[in-house]
C-alpha cells in the first residue's frame, strides 16, 4: 500500500532500504515515507434534508402538497475532500474531489468530479519583494469594489438559517456570540471575492511600498465553452504610506455577437481607491470611469463614484460614516459590488452548454443599505451606539435614479425569503407564480411590480435598525436580535421616506431571533419574521379586485444547535409560514418546512 502511494507521489519506486525494508514495509509499515509529508487531505461532509407540508400551496403545486427533498438544490456537494501538496517551501498545488447524490430515484442521478479545479501556486521571496503565480482551476479574488469584488454591506442580517459554508464552532453558542460582540461571522475565502479561471500574478513588499496585480482569463460571466474569443483582463497597482493607501485599478472584458469575431460585446473600468486618515476623520472611497458596448449599446462613458466619511465619536459624540455614491447608468460590470440595473445585456447565445446565460436588469431594485446599483446616486448614513450590553446600529439612506428608464420594481420578501425559493428547485426560473412575477435567484426570491405611471428618475428611502442584547434566562444565556428595514419607493427623489400612499410601493421587514444556551452542546433557536407590503394605485392592478398589491407575510421557527463532536454538529429547523395578497386572490401559501443539516469537517 504504501509503495502504491509512494509511486504516485513520487512517480517511481524508491529503492531506499531504511524505509522499505522489510521491518518496515507490509500492511502496517512502522515508518512513512517523507514524501507523503508534503500532501494534505481537508474537507467536509454535509447532508441536508428538508420536508415541506403545505396546507394552502400556490394553485401551480396544488397537487404536490408534501415535499421530501435530501441534497442542497444549488449543487453544493455533500462530500468535499480538498487535496493540497507543496513540491518546494515556495511552490504548492491544491485540488479537489466533490460527491454529490440528490437521491431523486434515479440510479444514475449522481454526480462527482472537480469543484475549483486543479490549482498552482507558486511564490517566490527575493529583495525587491514576494512574487506569487496562480495559475489554472478556479481561484477567488479581489481587486477593488468597483472593479473585483463583491459586496460585504454592513453585516445587518439574519443568521438564524445556516449557509452552505458557514463552519462548525467550537460550541453551538459562539457563533452567536461572535455576531453579537463583532457584527459579523468569520467566512470562508470567498467572502467579498468573485470567482476567476486563468493567470493571476501578484507582487508585494516591494520597494517603496508598493504593491500589484495582473489577471488574464475569465470570470463567471465570460461563458465557458464558445469558439470565439472571451476574455476578462484585470490588474491594480498600489502604494501604501503606512495605515494609508491609494490605488490604481483597471479591468475590460470582451466577447463578440458572430462567429467571425467582428461585432464586439464588453465592458472597460479605470479607478482610483484610497484610504487616508487624518486624526479623527478616515476617508475610504473609489472613484472611476467605464463603458459598455454592444452592437445595441451607444458606447458612453460614465462616472462611478464611492465616497466614505468616517469620524469617531471624539468628533461627533458617537461613531459617524457619511457615503455618497453615484453610479452612471452607463457604467457596466457583473464582477463589480454593484448591481446593473440599467442596460438589458446582449444576447450572446450564452445558454450553450457550460456557458453562463446573460443576466437581466435587476429594474430598479429595492436594495439593502450597502448594496449599490448602476443608474443611482444618494447619501447613506450609519452609526453604531452602544449602551452596557445593548448594541443598537442605524442606518439610513436616500437615493434617486439618474435617468428615468425602468417602470418595474423589484423586491423580497424577507421573513420567508429562503423557504420560498425552495419552492422551485433544480433551476433559477424567471416569471413563475401565480401571476408570473416571481424570479428566483441563489437561495432566495424576488417579486417584480410595474409602474403605470409615466416613467421618471424613481427615488428610494430605506431605514434599517439592528438591536443586540445579551441577557440571562433562569441562569442561562440568552441573545436576542432584531432587525427591522422599511423601504420607500416614490416618484422623485425625497430626503425623507414617504410612507403613506403617495408612494409607488412600501415594504417593512421585521426579523427577531432567540438563542438560549441550554448547555455548551446545545442551543435553542427561535426566529419570528413578519413583511408588510404595501403598493398605490400607480402600479398595476388585479384584474378582479382593482386593487393594488396588498401583501403580508409571516413566519415562526424553532430549532436546535446540537454539538454532537469536536467538528461535528447537528442543526435542526422547523417553520410555520403563511403568506397572502389581500388583494390578489391567487397570490397566497401556507405550510411548514422541516430541516436537518449534519455537517462534519475533517
Amino acid at each position: 500500500m504504501i509503495a502504491f502511494l509512494n509511486q504516485n507521489v513520487t512517480g517511481q519506486l524508491r529503492s531506499d532500504t531504511s524505509e522499505f525494508s522489510p521491518i518496515n514495509s507490509g500492511l502496517f509499515p512502522k515508518k512513512i515515507s517523507s514524501a507523503l509529508d508534503n500532501i494534505s487531505i481537508s474537507g467536509y461532509y454535509r447532508f441536508l434534508g428538508a420536508y415541506s407540508q403545505m396546507s394552502n400551496p400556490y394553485p401551480e403545486f396544488e397537487s404536490i402538497k408534501r415535499k421530501v427533498f435530501l441534497g442542497d438544490d444549488s449543487n453544493i456537494p455533500q462530500l468535499m475532500l480538498t487535496i493540497g501538496g507543496k513540491p518546494s517551501k515556495t511552490t504548492s498545488f491544491s485540488t479537489d474531489l466533490f460527491l454529490w447524490a440528490p437521491l431523486s430515484g434515479s440510479t444514475t442521478d449522481y454526480a462527482k468530479g472537480l469543484n475549483l479545479g486543479i490549482n498552482l501556486t507558486g511564490s517566490h521571496s527575493t529583495k525587491y519583494g514576494l512574487f506569487n503565480i496562480k495559475m489554472g482551476g478556479i481561484h477567488w479574488y479581489t481587486l477593488s469594489p468597483f472593479t473585483f469584488s463583491s459586496n460585504t454591506a454592513y453585516n445587518r442580517f439574519s443568521i438564524f438559517e445556516r449557509n452552505p459554508w458557514d463552519p462548525n464552532t467550537n460550541e453551538p453558542y459562539d457563533r452567536y456570540k461572535t455576531f453579537y460582540k463583532n457584527g459579523a461571522l468569520t467566512q470562508d475565502v470567498r467572502w467579498g471575492q468573485q470567482a476567476f479561471q486563468g493567470f493571476i500574478l501578484d507582487g508585494a513588499r516591494l520597494p517603496q511600498g508598493f504593491s500589484f496585480a495582473f489577471m488574464h482569463g475569465k470570470s463567471q460571466f465570460n461563458g465557458g465553452s464558445l469558439p470565439r474569443p472571451n476574455l476578462m483582463t484585470a490588474g491594480k497597482i498600489k502604494k501604501d504610506f503606512k495605515d494609508n493607501f491609494v490605488s490604481l485599478n483597471a479591468i475590460s472584458s470582451q466577447t463578440f455577437t458572430d462567429s467571425l469575431a467582428r461585432l464586439a460585446i464588453g465592458f472597460n473600468l479605470i479607478t482610483t481607491e484610497y484610504k487616508l486618515k487624518w486624526k479623527e476623520l478616515t476617508l475610504l472611497g473609489e472613484i472611476g470611469l467605464g463603458n459598455y458596448y454592444s452592437p445595441t449599446a451607444s458606447n458612453k462613458w460614465g462616472e462611478a463614484i464611492d465616497l466614505k466619511f468616517q469620524f469617531s465619536k471624539k468628533w461627533t459624540y458617537f461613531p459617524l460614516e457619511v457615503r455618497y455614491f453615484q453610479v452612471s447608468p452607463n457604467v457596466i460590470n457583473n464582477n463589480g459590488a454593484f448591481w446593473n440595473s440599467s442596460i438589458q445585456e446582449f444576447n450572446t447565445n450564452f445558454a450553450a452548454t457550460g456557458s453562463q446565460t446573460p443576466l437581466i436588469p435587476f429594474a430598479s431594485s429595492l436594495v439593502n443599505i450597502g448594496q449599490l446599483t448602476n443608474n443611482r446616486r444618494g447619501l447613506i448614513l450609519n452609526t453604531d451606539l452602544n449602551y452596557k450590553k445593548n448594541k443598537l446600529t442605524l442606518g439610513y439612506s436616500a437615493a434617486s435614479e439618474i435617468s428615468g428608464i425602468s417602470n418595474r420594481i423589484t423586491y423580497g420578501h424577507p421573513a420567508n425569503n429562503l423557504a420560498l425559493s425552495r419552492f422551485w428547485r433544480w433551476a433559477f426560473p424567471a416569471n413563475v407564480g401565480p401571476y408570473g412575477n416571481l424570479n428566483k435567484i441563489y437561495r432566495g426570491v424576488y417579486e417584480t411590480v410595474t409602474i403605470t405611471d409615466s416613467i421618471t428618475a424613481k427615488g428610494f428611502n430605506t431605514l434599517e435598525v439592528s438591536f443586540k442584547t445579551e441577557t440571562k434566562l433562569f441562569g442561562r444565556d440568552l441573545l436576542i436580535f432584531y432587525l427591522g428595514s422599511f423601504h420607500s419607493v416614490q416618484q422623485r427623489f425625497s430626503a425623507l421616506p414617504i410612507y403613506s400612499s403617495k408612494a409607488y410601493l412600501q415594504s417593512y421587514n421585521n426579523q427577531a431571533e432567540f438563542y438560549y444556551k441550554l448547555n455548551k452542546h446545545v442551543i435553542f433557536s427561535n426566529y419570528f419574521g413578519f413583511d408588510r407590503i404595501l403598493a398605490n394605485n400607480k402600479t398595476e392592478l388585479d384584474q378582479v379586485s382593482l386593487k393594488p398589491k396588498n401583501q403580508i407575510g409571516w413566519s415562526y421557527s424553532i430549532g436546535l444547535d446540537l454539538q454532537l463532536a469536536k467538528n461535528t454538529g447537528l442543526y435542526l429547523r422547523h417553520r410555520w409560514m403563511k403568506y397572502q395578497d389581500l388583494n390578489f386572490s391567487l397570490d397566497h401559501y401556507q405550510g411548514t418546512e422541516t430541516t436537518v443539516e449534519l455537517k462534519i469537517f475533517f
